[in-house]
Parts: C-alpha cells; structure tokens; sequence
C-alpha cells in the first residue's frame, strides 16, 4: 500500500508513544512487586497493601496494553488505515485521560508522561486525519 503523505509522521509519532508507553507499563508492573511494595511496607492494612499493589499492577498492564496497541496501529497507520487511525486515537485518549487523572491526583512524576504522549498523540492523529482512507 502506499504511504500518504499526512500518515507517515502520524505512523512515527504513534510508534514512539507506543514504546515509550510500553517501557512505562512494564516497570510499573515490575514495580509493583518491587519499589512500591517497599514503599507501603508496613502501611495500612496488608489488605489496604495488597489491594494497592494489585491496583498499581492492574495500571501497569493497562499502560502496557494501550502501548502494544499503538505499537501495533503504527504500521498500519503509515499505511493509511482508518481503523488504525481510529484505534490510536482511542488510545491516545485514553492514555491522556490516565495522565490527566494520574498528574491530578500524585502529581508530575510518571503519569506526566501519560498525559504528554496522549495529548501529543491526538494532536498529531487530529492534525493527519485527512491522510487516512476507509481501508
């Protein structure tokens, strides 16, 4: 298939959220048996730490999923795919909607990164969605 002249940055920009969010997805799902299980040692209730640590995890998978989806999106995008086109904005969405919910509620640190790749992503999708057909 030919590659449309609007798609291709939108292909790249996706790719490079994707890794950056799958990166950030397997670390907070490493991190939840790791760092952030030693931070809320001896905190709360071992159920209040256990139903945290399950949460942290079930984030961590959440952003490692919406990772692999763009990662997946990107060639297709390049492309010119509707669908695909429509898939990384909802994921876009989503990840931005997170980061917002994350900066709002524990500040700057890794949902910042949220926040960013989703809004740029959707500026970038918004900005090429002419370059994208019904295929």
């Amino acid at each position: 298939m030919d590659t449309t002249p609007r798609a291709k940055p939108a292909a790249r920009t996706i790719f490079v959220k994707g890794l950056l969010n799958t990166i950030l997805g397997a670390i907070h799902i490493v991190g939840a048996f790791t760092f952030e299980a030693s931070n809320i040692a001896g905190q709360g209730t071992p159920e209040l730490r256990r139903d945290y640590l399950v949460w942290f995890f079930g984030v961590g998978v959440f952003i490692l999923f919406t990772g692999i989806v763009d990662l997946l999106c990107a060639k297709e995008l390049e492309s010119g795919s509707r669908l695909a086109w429509r898939t990384s904005f909802a994921s876009s969405a989503f990840v931005a909607f997170l980061g917002a919910c994350g900066v709002s509620l524990y500040g700057i640190s890794p949902p910042l990164q949220l926040l960013l790749t989703g809004i740029v992503g959707l500026v970038v999708l918004a900005a090429s969605q002419k370059g994208f057909t019904a295929r």
